[in-house]
């Protein structure tokens, strides 16, 4: 591990990497990292794993101050946090294992030694997060469920979701594509229906999505009532290999089936389109892990870590959130 040091990137050096080695989720990737930069008005940090002058990995996160100490901050509908591997497909997996939970280390002890207060999500594929904790950080499993489309079949699904979207169609919904600004309202409907305030206000929003659908990353559908009104939407981040569930909302007049109807359409659509695997992207909410569940999907562990540095900001993180 000696021989590993972290050093600070540019953007195109972050982004000549991520070219090289090419990520299978989105949250790595520059045209999104500028999406949420220029979006927030939030700063980034990208860093860089070096051994022996050679590039192993990278990173880029989103940095602020709180109690005048650098953090690193989460932002809003992200469910993950880029961290890419160089590709080592020529290498055996031990080595693959070891160097990995090195380089894991290696940024975990930065972290502890840079940042006032730290919190990264990590995706699905990275387990070992060991070292996270060998510094100091709280480590709390997270849930999601991922379709593997090569074996996708509706005959998957439960009784009671065919007869839903039986009864759906027979109702006259349909599903289709529609527009980012469409889907924006209904985001935040749901969660005014729900009593609960939306986590991104509207225009910020709008300014995301619309950047991130301009750079090719955002896929949006919907589903349409007999009169053509939108009553339910969902825009999905893709990659080559896979898409991920990203941001939905539903009109209070949505008739039942309309939610259950998009969900249908985007996995068989994705899986006629070639790809992989669609991650829903959370299976953390008791209320709506039946709805996710009846889909037949697979359950995937993923890892949240935090760490404070000192008593006062281990207070304020459960206070505010960062």
């Amino acid at each position: 591990m000696a021989d590993l040091k972290i050093e600070k990137l540019d953007t195109g050096s972050y982004t000549k990497f991520i070219s090289e080695n090419s990520p299978s989720d989105p949250y790595s990737l520059p045209e999104l990292i500028r999406a949420y930069r220029e979006s927030f008005g939030v700063s980034v940090e990208m860093l860089g794993i070096v051994r022996s002058e050679s590039r192993v990995a990278t990173c880029a996160l989103f940095t602020g101050k709180r109690l005048h100490q650098p953090v690193i901050k989460l932002m809003p509908i992200r469910a993950y946090d880029g961290l890419q591997f160089r590709n080592l497909d020529d290498s055996k997996s031990q080595k693959q294992e070891y160097d990995r939970l090195a380089i894991m280390q290696v940024l975990g002890d930065f972290l502890k030694r840079e940042f006032g207060f730290y919190q990264m999500i990590f995706p699905p594929g990275i387990l070992d997060v060991r070292s996270f904790q060998w510094a100091g950080a709280t480590v709390i499993p997270q849930y999601t469920y991922i379709i593997d489309l090569q074996r996708f079949t509706p005959e998957n699904y439960t009784k009671s979701l065919r007869e839903v979207l039986r009864g759906s169609i027979d109702r006259g919904l349909v599903y289709g594509e529609c527009k980012v600004g469409d889907l924006v309202g209904l985001n935040q409907l749901s969660y005014e229906r729900h009593g609960r305030k939306p986590p991104v206000n509207p225009d910020v929003l709008k300014t995301l999505l619309e950047k991130l659908d301009s750079s090719g990353l955002l896929r949006t559908r919907c589903v349409r009532n007999q009169a053509g009104k939108i009553v339910a939407g969902l825009t999905s981040l893709v990659t080559k290999m896979g898409t991920y569930f990203y941001v939905s909302g539903t009109d209070a007049s949505a008739e039942k089936g309309a939610s259950h109807l998009l969900y249908d359409g985007i996995l068989k659509e994705e899986k006629d389109s070639g790809k992989a695997f669609v991650d829903f992207c959370g299976a953390n909410s008791p209320s709506i892990n039946l709805f996710k569940s009846a889909f037949g999907p697979g359950l995937k562990v993923y890892f949240k870590v935090w760490r404070a540095n000192s008593t006062l900001a281990r207070l304020a993180s459960y206070v505010k959130k960062f």
